[in-house]
């Protein structure tokens, strides 16, 4: 059975400046804050505003090639944004789950000629292949931050829509920890479009 872990944006915030706790009581204070695409964006810019660092960056890496087929292994679709020759870097994701974004993230950022670089994650699961140097918590389950609950919902429809009916499902997602008014709106908005697509059907 799937764990999840439902994070709401509170525990994110405090969540991420509990990481800047952790690099400041180690001394650490990076040149250049970098966000993994997507996942790390919005950890990154937290991290960015309690730094009082204006210098961020961001480096977008997926799992697809561009037949939209699912690879192993990352490709890296926009290269980092910012010049870090010489400079101390800090590349933010929002879980080390595989590990291979930020991997992929390290190496490409060490062939732009950074200084110094190191890895924060708010979670970290023990298979993935890199430990950050900072994160708050280790976990095995599925997690779901709140700038993903929509997609999350979509995801689960998806797959469950041919095995349950639309209030089984809505019933499973707030049971998982989805806030039930956005769940609610989720359906209504699906259910908008199936009425507005039978209608144009008739």
């Amino acid at each position: 059975m799937v764990e999840y872990e439902i994070v709401s944006w509170d525990q994110s915030y405090q969540m991420t400046f509990y990481l800047f706790e952790k690099m400041t009581d180690d001394n650490f204070y990076p040149d250049i804050i970098v966000g993994i695409a997507r996942g790390g964006w919005i950890p990154a810019r937290l991290l960015a505003d309690f730094y009082g660092n204006r210098r961020t960056a961001n480096i977008k890496i997926e799992f697809y090639n561009n037949t939209s087929r699912a690879t192993d292994n990352p490709i890296i679709t926009q290269r980092i944004s910012e010049k870090v020759e010489d400079k101390i870097v800090l590349i933010v994701d929002d879980v080390a789950d595989s590990g291979k974004s930020l991997m992929a993230a390290i190496e490409h950022i060490k062939e732009m000629g950074a200084k110094e670089i190191r890895t924060s994650t708010l979670y970290y699961k023990k298979h993935s292949i890199i430990k950050p140097e900072y994160y708050i918590k280790e976990t095995k389950a599925w997690i779901v931050y709140p700038w993903e609950y929509g997609e999350f919902a979509a995801f689960q429809y998806d797959q469950l829509k041919e095995k349950m009916s639309i209030k089984e499902i809505r019933r499973k997602l707030k049971d998982i920890g989805i806030p039930p008014p956005l769940v609610d709106a989720f359906f209504s908005l699906i259910l908008d479009k199936r009425d507005n697509k039978r209608k144009n059907n008739e």
